[in-house]
């Protein structure tokens, strides 16, 4: 990784990239002092238009490149890795198309990745808060939905942070990637066992990251304290703040990724809107959601950056929010809130693990409760949880 104000040119130099690099970029984003060379491929993008189709177009435009640089956001970032682990090992395309339509997680086979420098991949963040330019996990849009792709492949082999790429980055957008920092690494803290490495970075983190939070709410951050904020996004992928934590510790994210999805929003104004109601019925005891001890623990992290935060974990990530001047989403039409129960249950229910010990009625009343009592229909026979 290389970080820092001018890394961008400096990385670029430096990454072999060879005569005929596919550079795909966000269409917002210009490819100035990349100096690219004359038979490069530069692909600018939508970002809402990268789903599986226009992941195949790119895949058939890329075939003959040297080497892939992305420049842009997630959804940008995310696609440059899955384009690259398409050329390199095509085999894996029907694999993943039928993996795809059962569950939200596909995990690549590592045993049929092709590995070595055949077609180096350079990643270059323009937001903060994902971290996907340091991970091994993608999001792809389907037919069927969001999913979450993971393996070695995945892993770019060089990535830059350069606050120049944030300066434009909008007040909203850096709140919601400070927010999302802090959410990646308190939801598996919360669902895991006591680790005292992992505690100790996942605190630093979280810590660090509220601090940055209050200093945008107080005004703009600096171009030092943006370097600072995508270096913690990085972190949560790289330190030890996610080693040995339970794997799907976290279930209000599949929760949030099908909110987002069905209702055409942002993933954390979709997350905002149901994880208080997921934290009450943590610290009433449901410990299929989290242990009500570690999030009691955890919150206190909060509360030490943040004086004056109610007790209630639910109660005050809501405070937060406000303070923050962050946005939730509004309240779906009990339709559609149908069809987010079904999608959860579809792509993480029983008997996949993610949602596993999660029946329709506790996914159900968590929605329910969410946006004020607007109830999810019940089936023939059914009741839900929560009316």
């Amino acid at each position: 990784m290389t970080a820092g104000a001018g890394a961008t040119a400096a990385a670029f130099t430096r990454f072999p990239r060879g005569d005929r690099p596919l550079v795909l970029r966000d269409a917002a984003v210009s490819h100035e002092g990349l100096a690219l060379p004359r038979d490069a491929i530069d692909v600018p993008l939508e970002a809402a238009a990268l789903d599986s189709a226009m992941i195949a177009t790119l895949v058939a435009a890329g075939r003959g490149a040297t080497s892939i640089v992305s420049l842009g956001g997630g959804s940008v970032m995310d696609a440059a890795k899955i384009v690259r682990m398409l050329l390199v090992t095509p085999q894996l395309t029907g694999p993943l198309q039928s993996l795809a339509r059962r569950s939200g997680l596909v995990r690549v086979p590592d045993l049929l990745v092709r590995r070595g420098p055949d077609l180096p991949l350079l990643l270059i963040s323009t937001t903060f808060g994902t971290g996907t330019e340091t991970s091994r996990v993608a999001c792809l849009a389907t037919s069927w939905g969001r999913r979450l792709l993971s393996g070695s492949r995945l892993q770019a082999d060089g990535a830059v942070l350069d606050p120049v790429h944030t300066a434009t980055l909008p007040r909203m957008l850096q709140g919601e990637g400070l927010m999302e920092v802090i959410l990646r690494v308190l939801g598996p803290a919360v669902g895991s066992a006591p680790s005292l490495a992992a505690d100790h970075d996942a605190r630093g983190i979280v810590m660090a990251a509220t601090g940055l939070a209050e200093q945008l709410r107080a005004g703009r951050l600096s171009p030092e304290q943006r370097l600072f904020a995508s270096q913690l996004s990085a972190a949560t992928h790289r330190s030890w703040a996610l080693v040995g934590r339970r794997t799907y510790a976290a279930p209000h994210w599949y929760l949030a990724n099908e909110l987002s999805w069905e209702t055409g929003t942002r993933k954390i104004p979709a997350t905002l809107a149901i994880l208080p109601a997921i934290w009450r019925r943590i610290a009433d005891g449901d410990t299929r959601w989290g242990s009500p001890e570690r999030l009691a623990m955890c919150w206190t992290w909060m509360r030490e950056a943040v004086p004056g935060l109610p007790e209630d974990a639910g109660d005050g990530l809501i405070a937060l929010r406000s303070r923050w001047g962050l946005q939730t989403i509004s309240a779906p039409a009990p339709a559609v809130l149908d069809a987010v129960v079904e999608r959860c249950l579809a792509s993480w229910g029983a008997p996949l693990p993610a949602l596993g010990r999660l029946d329709r009625d506790a996914v159900a009343s968590i929605f329910a409760e969410s946006f004020d009592g607007s109830a999810i229909r019940p089936r023939q026979g059914e009741e839900v949880m929560g009316r």
